[in-house]
């Protein structure tokens, strides 16, 4: 299905029964709704599930500008009123939960909360605050340097996501360093903290830190999984999400 938010053309899909309890699920950066099939259908089977490309990803069209967190939201709001979604359960995943965490904090349709190894919490792994300060040392050295020879050092400080944002570059360094600690403390609903154990990307221990500022919380690992446990065990982390809405 396809629809028109914010001038945006948004891809997007629905399962489950109309009358069924509705579930929106975000996926993270990098990711599409495909990402999140073999999880959307088992939650299908007493949910209504809606999964979405976000702008800029899978088959929704780019935004017409960078955009943050505060954008995203925006247009989640206008895509769930678009729709006709009341009162759901919200699934955010990496990207995906700094943006629910965001949203949960200022609008009162959301019943249910679960975020999924969510961005936005916690300090920088130190690696990359050590990249961040040797690239702005060295960085007035590069001014006379060769494009080639910039392009290769742009690469060897960059994350991997920074690599293949492709056209959302602009998008990803002005949501990558947006902070949602202070949004998490506003929120009242019940939460579901989901980590992977063995998450690579977003240390686990960020689920402690979210815990305290979410009050009405509960934390759940997902063993054996890394940073993208619908990807690596969907079965897992069906059953776990499951229990919960």
């Amino acid at each position: 299905m396809q629809t028109v938010v914010n001038n945006i053309l948004t891809n997007y899909e629905v399962f489950g029964e109309e009358s069924a309890n509705p579930v929106l699920i975000l996926h993270g950066w990098g990711q599409s709704l495909t990402n999140w099939t073999l999880v959307t259908n088992k939650l299908s089977e007493k949910n209504r599930v809606i999964i979405l490309d976000l702008p800029g990803f899978g088959s929704s069209s780019l935004p017409l500008k960078p955009y943050g967190v505060k954008e995203y939201s925006s247009f989640l709001k206008n895509f769930t009123r678009k729709i006709g979604l009341k009162n759901l359960d919200l699934i955010g995943h990496s990207l995906g939960g700094k943006i629910a965490i965001n949203l949960s904090s200022n609008v009162d349709f959301i019943t249910k909360l679960i975020l999924i190894s969510p961005s936005g919490i916690g300090p920088k792994p130190f690696l990359a605050i050590v990249k961040i300060i040797i690239f702005k040392i060295l960085s007035p050295l590069f001014f006379w340097s060769p494009i080639t020879l910039k392009e290769k050092i742009v690469k060897l400080f960059s994350s991997e996501d920074y690599k293949l944002s492709g056209n959302l570059k602009e998008t990803f360094k002005k949501i990558v360093n947006q902070n949602v600690e202070k949004d998490a403390q506003k929120i009242t609903i019940s939460t579901l903290i989901v980590w992977g154990e063995n998450d690579k990307e977003l240390n686990p221990k960020n689920s402690k830190l979210l815990k305290r500022l979410i009050k009405n919380s509960i934390i759940r690992i997902v063993w054996g999984a890394g940073h993208s446990p619908n990807i690596e065990v969907p079965d897992k982390l069906s059953n776990l999400l499951s229990e919960y809405i």
